[in-house]
């Protein structure tokens, strides 16, 4: 998996090289892979450590799923998103220049109460081809309506990854948010109960929210 994944990543910011671990490193930062939560095996866990060389820091957990019929496909498409979405927000944190992700400060639409919100772009696909899930993202920004709901699971002074998904077509529907990696059954709830738009193919969406720390 990191084979495939280090070329992706060479139009990102960082010398990522892969290294023993085993992991990809680039100056302190690593990525390395997780025993993955599930038995599919297009799902790929992935962690990013803020210093490979200290192993006591935060590290940010995620996970994504490729949909292709050839594993390494799936695997390509998986990472893919991850890079989007997840470690875009990492890197932008340690650049600070705003052009890998978008910053919120409390009190600005789209804001996080009580945090400095830095959000990945908005993956998805669809049978149909549309983007109306992933536009619904962009343009309504749930994570700040779902911070009440998300606060008081945040276990972190600083640095607390959310990832939030949303997959239906007709009946079926699948809603997720994850917070430092693990799943929280309200904040699902909670999102499930939003006005994302429902279709009847199928399409999924997700996005990525580092809070890097209380304002």
């Amino acid at each position: 998996m990191l084979e495939i994944a280090a070329p992706m990543l060479a139009e990102l910011p960082g010398d990522w090289r892969l290294a023993d671990g085993p992991m990809l490193r680039s100056g302190s930062l690593g990525i390395r892979v997780l025993p993955s939560h599930s038995d599919d095996h297009r799902h790929l866990d992935l962690e990013i450590l803020l210093n490979a060389d200290r192993p006591e820091m935060p590290t940010i957990v995620d996970c994504a799923v490729g949909l292709a019929p050839d594993p390494v496909d799936a695997a390509r498409q998986a990472i893919q998103s991850w890079i989007e979405t997840c470690l875009v927000t990492v890197l932008e944190m340690v650049e600070q220049r705003g052009r890998l992700a978008t910053h919120f400060r409390v009190g600005e639409q789209g804001g996080f109460a009580g945090w400095h919100a830095v959000v990945g772009g908005v993956t998805g696909w669809s049978v149909d081809g549309s983007t109306s899930k992933q536009q619904w993202f962009a343009e309504t920004m749930p994570w700040s309506a779902l911070a009440p709901v998300i606060t008081p699971e945040l276990d972190r002074p600083y640095l607390n990854g959310i990832r939030m998904l949303v997959g239906q077509g007709a009946d079926f529907t699948e809603c997720e948010v994850r917070i430092n990696g693990r799943r929280y059954e309200p904040a699902d709830a909670a999102l499930a109960g939003l006005d994302w738009p429902r279709t009847e193919s199928f399409s999924l969406a997700r996005t990525f929210v580092l809070l890097v720390g209380p304002e």
